[in-house]
Order: structure tokens, then C-alpha cells, then sequence
């Protein structure tokens, strides 16, 4: 079991897209139910350099009237009507440097994660690092020079694998064909669960999860007490 030292009072989210559209929204929830439990809230600054498009809709939290405004800030300014909050959303990739206290990573490119790697530099600091294929998918958490391992040092294949390259898809190719249409969600899922019992309960009993739908297979990254 891993024990939450310092509060967490403020977030980092790249990406908000597939998984990082569901996880705004999920800790928009989350910050919400801690308060109504008499705990602190947190604050979220989120990233993302694209705008919604019409592929969006439908796999993504994003609306028709969505389309053409960047990602980050149609979230942020949602989330901050509805729930009262002053999170920020920026139309841009990581910074140089980050000091955040959690960093949620939702990218799907090495070179994403090896920027975010970079700019994540607070000692003790968090990283949840998210990824998924077509029905499988992990979600794993680690710590900057921390008690918990790394885990982008722990699997380097997540900054260090072979990435096929880019290339342009037809716009008649089915997106459900890449990844199918509740595997971002169960990502998200993970992930937030993963904040919520850091946040909620002080305690964390897994490191991770590794996950294939089509399967039904779950294997928990166990926490090593010794």
C-alpha cells in the first residue's frame, strides 16, 4: 500500500481527447465530492493544442456546438459554469517545466511523453501515464524521485519504443477500427479511480492496471512493500 504524504492541490492534464476529454470531466466530479466531504479541493490547468472536429463527437465529451473551439478551453469553461471551479485550459503542448503536484498524462505519441518527461520536475510529484490500442490498454502511476518507481523509467518503452509513423487516413476510414468506442472511457475509469482514493482515502493499493476488453482481462501492477 502507498501512503499520500502531501496534499495534492494542483493538476496537470495533457491531452484532452479520447481519454482526456472523460478524465476532465471525471475530475470535475471528483473535486466536487471531496468538497461535499468537508476535504480540499484541487486545481487543474489542462492541455491541448487541438480544436474539436466533427470525428470527435460521439467518442469524445465533446458537443456539435463543440466544433472548431480548442479542446482545453471548451472543457475548462464547461467545467468552471457548471461546477463553480477557476481551472484553466491552454492551447498548447507540455511546457518546459512543470510543478504541478499530479500530472496526468493522455497522450498517444513517444514524443508527447518524452516532452512530458522532461517538463515533469517536482520532487515527490505524481505522473499517471495513460495509453491504449484498439480494446487494451494501461494506466500506471508513479512518483518523480518518489517512493513509487517511475514510469517512464520503470517501462521505457512508453519514451523509448518504436512508434510507427504518421500518415493520412482516408476520412471513410472507421476511427472505431483503431480504438473501439468504450476503451478510452475504461482508461479514464482507471485513472480516476486512482486519483479518487489518493484524494479520498490517502491510500493508494495498486500502482496500475493493465487491460484487454476483448479478453476480460484485468492484471494489477501490485505495490511493492518491502
Amino acid at each position: 500500500m502507498h501512503i499520500l504524504e502531501e496534499q495534492i492541490k494542483t493538476i496537470a492534464v495533457y491531452g484532452c481527447g479520447g481519454t482526456g476529454s472523460h478524465i476532465m470531466n471525471g475530475l470535475a466530479m471528483t473535486d466536487h465530492q471531496l468538497k461535499q466531504a468537508n476535504k480540499p479541493g484541487f486545481h487543474v490547468t489542462a492541455y491541448d493544442p487541438d480544436v474539436v472536429t466533427h470525428g470527435n463527437i460521439g467518442r469524445q465529451a465533446f458537443f456539435n456546438s463543440d466544433i472548431g473551439h480548442n479542446k482545453a478551453k471548451v472543457l475548462t469553461e464547461r467545467i468552471n459554469m457548471y461546477y463553480g471551479t477557476n481551472w484553466m485550459g491552454i492551447a498548447s503542448k507540455a511546457p518546459s517545466s512543470d510543478r504541478k503536484d499530479l500530472v496526468i498524462a493522455c497522450v498517444d505519441s513517444i514524443k508527447s511523453r518524452e516532452s512530458i518527461a522532461r517538463s515533469w520536475q517536482k520532487e515527490g510529484a505524481y505522473l499517471i501515464d495513460t495509453g491504449n490500442s484498439r480494446t487494451s490498454g494501461q494506466v500506471l502511476i508513479g512518483q518523480y524521485k518518489g517512493k513509487l518507481a517511475n514510469p517512464y523509467l520503470e517501462h521505457d518503452f512508453l519514451i523509448n519504443g518504436d512508434e510507427p509513423p504518421e500518415h493520412e487516413e482516408p476520412g471513410c476510414v472507421d476511427p472505431l477500427q483503431r480504438q473501439d468506442l468504450f476503451v478510452n472511457r475504461m482508461v479514464s475509469d482507471y485513472a480516476l479511480h486512482l486519483v479518487w482514493s489518493l484524494l479520498k482515502y490517502g491510500r493508494i493499493k495498486v500502482r496500475g492496471f493493465f487491460f484487454d476488453l476483448d479478453k476480460g482481462i484485468t492484471n494489477p501492477v501490485k505495490i511493492d512493500d518491502n
